[in-house]
């Protein structure tokens, strides 16, 4: 019998038994309410007397008409957040939650610690492709790979420091050196290869079809024809 309940039921007959008795109802016996032992019986015991007959009582036994049966647990576990039950003079938990950095193991009755150790990262770093750990509220990161033009080095992505490499291609006809960091290559012009000339760098000596290509690094082949006062083009410099 659960003792709130007791507790309900004497209030509402106390209240009632004069309305008991003008209606004829018929009072239930202190038996029917599972008032059955005596005061001895219940020594050491929470007990509740009969309200129509104080000699006695209720007191239930250790499990005796108590369900445990959404409070499976006899203490509640290590990181573990609990509700308990209190019936017969045994309490009882079911676990409700994990507190941080732990988390439900599948028995749903135990919490186990959540483990990092592959996941040190509070973030994931700029110009980082990570992946992540969530467990007890908390999130982690693990750094996989850096992004194109990132370097990685140990658990961050360090930019790629570039200098006088800035052209993402070499020149067609060009003599280059190239750099390559993060999965990406640039160049360095150092000039224009043998029997070519630069395009931007001399004022003449072009074909003037040449003249509309807006490229500032470009070879073209020299050529006596458009330079008719030089051995060749490629000493016209300064001719206009």
């Amino acid at each position: 019998m659960n003792k709130y309940v007791i507790s309900l039921s004497i209030l509402l007959l106390s209240a009632s038994s004069s309305l008991a008795q003008d209606s004829c109802m018929v009072r239930p016996s202190c038996a029917d309410m599972g008032y059955t032992k005596s005061a001895t019986d219940c020594v050491g015991k929470k007990a509740i007397s009969c309200p129509f007959d104080t000699t006695l009582f209720y007191c239930p036994e250790v499990g005796e008409s108590c369900d445990f049966s959404e409070y499976p647990l006899t203490e509640c576990p290590t990181g573990g957040n609990c509700t308990d039950f209190e019936c017969g003079e045994t309490t009882q938990y079911k676990l409700d939650s994990c507190t941080n950095n732990y988390e439900i193991d599948t028995d749903n009755t135990t919490c186990v610690a959540c483990d990092f150790s592959s996941y040190p990262l509070v973030s994931c770093p700029t110009g980082g492709n990570c992946s992540n750990y969530s467990c007890g509220g908390t999130t982690k990161y693990k750094l996989n790979s850096c992004k194109s033009g990132y370097t990685k080095s140990g658990n961050t992505c360090t930019a790629c420091s570039w200098g006088s490499y800035t052209l993402t291609k070499c020149p067609t006809n060009g003599s280059c050196t190239s750099k390559t960091c993060g999965g990406k290559t640039q160049y360095y012009f150092k000039g224009c290869e043998s029997g070519y000339y630069e395009y931007g760098s001399y004022c003449s000596c072009w074909p003037s079809e040449h003249q509309a290509n807006t490229d500032p690094l470009y070879c073209y082949i020299c050529a006596d024809t458009n330079c008719p006062d030089y051995d060749t083009c490629c000493e016209c410099e300064g001719i206009c």
